[in-house]
């Protein structure tokens, strides 16, 4: 894997006696576990105690230097914390016994001995500790003065996360409260918890390293925090600048608001969608890289939030088609459902730009043209989603630019008729809920563009989906008539049909289901007991092919 020095699984209690430093970087997010956390971890610790047996807890990605023992902590700062915490919680309720008056010489020692262990040593002229575990800059005064020295937590004028990390170690110290008799059963509860929980532990030289680290791991599945990378770089080079202190607080206020309309699990797309739509594009892997190899200044990284943040509004637009943005403007609206329900984040780069330096106009002009590319390219004929990415690049550094677009540019991505048409007379849609709000949606179009006047609900409340040869036919339909696996999900064998109507069809055979599609509101429908007297492959493959004559004029566009 690039980048790693090192990668090893280990317990616990090998970090922790190493003699370093475990650094979490002052701008990392805050300690953010909960009850539930707390608990999953508290049930796996109880069966592997009372099995004695062991725990895996996944990765630990550290930041290392040759010259320097200690670690900066770049993802598993949560599940870190939480260990330390439960440490703690047992100490307390050795330190209980010791207020009981009992043991009271072999459980001080005892106390000494673990916390200059597991938690730190006291340096002798500040009477502090000197902590193996160093939190973020909100997290670390708190652990630091309050929980570590095993007295009464604060809780007035405390902050969210400080009340969580009260909230954490109490609840650990209820658990351990009473679950052993002696100092010596709780010391010994605390060293087999530390030898008996692993990790695979992965090691980088830099940030660089690091951040390929997240990449490939959140490839493989595991996910990792790999923004808050982006944003201790981003920091660092404002921190540098500690003749202005100010800045720092600046620059937390513009990142806060950025991460609250962007919801952490979305600001690495947008970030990438963001990058995108002013450089050459780039695939997740390189995108740290191309960041750092532009922003390099304090001046470089307040322009590039501060702009992040005007974009921000327009990309959490583009996931709702109900957001305040798109007020009053329906048609908009009605498009940005449809490409969320394409599943298509693609066009999001050259969208953003067009919104931004086009104006609403063109903006709506360009999204109807890539409904029409989206449904032509991606919906129907599948192709590759990296080749039309690298076209609507193109045109989003085009308007970012220059401020216009060529709509012609649009054309290497459109995918012809005779290419088109072809594939849409055997398409076929296996049933899912998306899948059947797709099929609402073509069939809706065909019906509007043969002469029906009636709206489509995309979500199935009123109208449904009608498979005319069954999904599941009884012995009515034969035995050896059809192939129904390549039949039942054709969009040939699909049509509109009332809810109220369709209740009462079921495995019908087709001459009693055409009384009943002849009554139907939808022009389409009633037109199949018109054209066709039964119903078989060649019917399918007769009106599908007829759908995709009307598909090619339907979602078309002109040049």
């Amino acid at each position: 894997m690039i980048g790693i020095q090192d990668s090893a699984t280990n317990h616990f209690g090998s970090l922790i006696r190493s003699g370093g430093k475990y650094i979490i970087p002052k701008f990392q997010r805050d300690y953010s576990w909960e009850t539930e956390q707390w608990d999953d971890l508290w049930q796996d610790i109880e069966v592997m105690y009372s099995e004695r047996s062991e725990h895996y807890m996944g990765y630990l990605v550290l930041q290392t230097s040759n010259d320097d023992k200690n670690s900066i902590i770049i993802d598993g700062q949560q599940r870190f914390t939480t260990i330390t915490m439960i440490i703690l919680a047992a100490i307390k309720s050795i330190q209980k016994l010791v207020d009981k008056g009992i043991d009271v010489e072999d459980n001080t020692q005892r106390i000494k001995t673990l916390k200059d262990t597991y938690i730190g040593n006291i340096d002798p002229v500040t009477l502090e500790y000197d902590n193996i575990l160093v939190l973020n800059r909100n997290n670390n005064g708190y652990y630091k003065e309050y929980i570590v020295k095993l007295g009464e937590l604060k809780l007035r004028n405390t902050t969210y996360t400080e009340k969580l990390m009260k909230k954490c170690f109490e609840w650990y110290e209820k658990q351990l409260t009473g679950k052993f008799r002696t100092g010596r059963q709780y010391a010994e509860f605390i060293t087999y918890l530390v030898d008996h929980l692993y990790f695979t532990i992965i090691k980088v030289g830099n940030e660089m390293n690091a951040f390929r680290v997240f990449e490939t791991l959140n490839a493989r599945g595991v996910q990792l925090s790999s923004a808050d990378l982006l944003k201790n770089y981003l920091f660092s080079l404002v921190d540098n600048t500690a003749d202005h202190p100010g800045r720092i607080a600046t620059l937390e206020e513009k990142w806060s608001a950025l991460t609250k309309n962007i919801q952490a699990e979305k600001l690495p797309d947008f970030i990438r969608y963001y990058w995108n739509s002013k450089y050459k594009t780039v695939r997740a892997n390189d995108l740290f890289k191309a960041i750092r190899d532009k922003i390099k200044s304090a001046t470089d990284v307040f322009s590039l939030v501060t702009d992040m943040n005007t974009y921000s509004d327009i990309f959490m637009a583009l996931r709702n088609a109900d957001d305040e943005l798109w007020q009053g403007k329906r048609e908009i609206s009605e498009n940005i459902r449809l490409l969320n329900l394409f599943g298509l984040k693609q066009p999001f780069s050259m969208l953003m730009a067009a919104y931004k330096f086009l104006g609403i106009n063109y903006f709506d002009k360009l999204l109807k043209d890539i409904i029409v590319i989206s449904f032509r390219y991606s919906v129907i004929c599948g192709k590759n989603p990296n080749d039309i990415e690298r076209v609507y690049n193109s045109i989003a550094i085009q308007i970012t630019t220059d401020k216009v677009y060529d709509k012609k540019q649009l054309k290497e991505v459109y995918i012809e008729d005779n290419e088109f048409v072809p594939i849409f007379s055997h398409k076929s849609f296996i049933d899912s809920t998306r899948n059947n709000k797709i099929i609402r949606y073509i069939l809706g179009k065909i019906e509007r563009f043969t002469g029906g006047t009636r709206e489509v609900n995309l979500d199935g409340n009123i109208d449904t989906i009608e498979h005319i040869l069954p999904q599941n036919p009884d012995e009515t339909w034969g035995e050896n008539d059809y192939n129904f696996d390549n039949l039942i999900y054709r969009l040939g064998n699909l049509c509109l049909l009332e809810k109220t109507y369709n209740s009462e069809l079921k495995n019908k055979s087709y001459a009693e289901k055409i009384e009943l599609y002849s009554k139907s509101a939808f022009v389409s429908t009633r037109q199949i007991p018109e054209e066709y007297i039964e119903w078989n492959e060649a019917a399918i493959n007769n009106r599908q092919q007829k759908m995709s004559n009307c598909a090619k004029s339907i979602w078309k566009i002109d040049f």
